[in-house]
């Protein structure tokens, strides 16, 4: 399994190198671009949300905890006042840090259910929802958070299947197999409660017509090839 900081490296280069690229071509603007890179480096450590071991784990929910309270912050209304958005936020990371964390290591099992390729599209799906009902963010800009979240969660996947490789022995570790999967057959319950997450996010989701219209475009790749070079 790759450690905590090749997971957030490698999260905020490619993170960061998608949104230049959506900045480049038009996507959005430099403060939407600075949106979707942080949303990529939370997708890229979600998957170890799960972890039992304290230290780490605790990181992990401080780290999720202050880019949540900072991106609500920078979301928030002007007609808040500093006080205001300086309280909302100390709540929100305090939320995050603490009644969350403790819930999921108390309901969780590392690499079970939470760490699939499900819990990512369910993951995805509600970054979809919090940009667009909490944020305020356009349906279109809110699908590419989805997005960049989805993509984070399946390069930490990819990287702990890579990791669970011993090229130097050429064997397989035991943990090969445990990080990129569709969902966690020893744990049908808890891979049945994301499926229904899935289900009911989706009816609440905005429209995805311009998202999909814009992705399956040919002028849009065009564009990018333009603009690469």
């Amino acid at each position: 399994m790759a450690n905590f900081s090749t997971h957030l490296g490698a999260a905020a280069i490619g993170s960061g190198m998608l949104a230049t690229l959506c900045l480049q071509v038009g996507f959005v603007d430099a403060k939407d671009a600075i949106l979707l890179a942080a949303a990529g480096v939370i997708g890229g450590i979600l998957p170890d949300i799960d972890l039992h071991y304290s230290y780490p784990s605790r990181i992990i929910f401080s780290l999720l905890g202050i880019l949540m309270a900072f991106l609500w912050i920078f979301a928030a209304e002007n007609d808040l006042s500093i006080t205001q958005l300086w309280a909302a936020g100390f709540g929100i990371y305090l939320l995050i840090r603490y009644p969350v964390w403790k819930a999921f290591n108390q309901f969780t099992v590392h690499r079970g259910a939470v760490h699939s390729i499900i819990a990512a599209l369910l993951c995805a799906l509600l970054s979809v929802l919090l940009s667009f009902y909490i944020f305020h963010r356009a349906a279109f800009l809110s699908w590419f958070v989805g997005l960049f979240v989805f993509l984070g969660f399946i390069l930490h996947l990819l990287l702990d299947e890579i990791y669970s490789v011993d090229f130097m022995g050429h064997r397989l570790k035991r943990s090969f197999g445990t990080a990129l999967k569709l969902f966690d057959r020893k744990q049908i319950q808890g891979s049945a409660i994301i499926v229904s997450g899935i289900l009911a996010s989706w009816f609440f989701a905005p429209d995805i017509s311009a998202f999909i219209d814009t992705l399956s475009s040919i002028e849009t790749y065009q564009l990018i090839w333009q603009r690469m070079f």
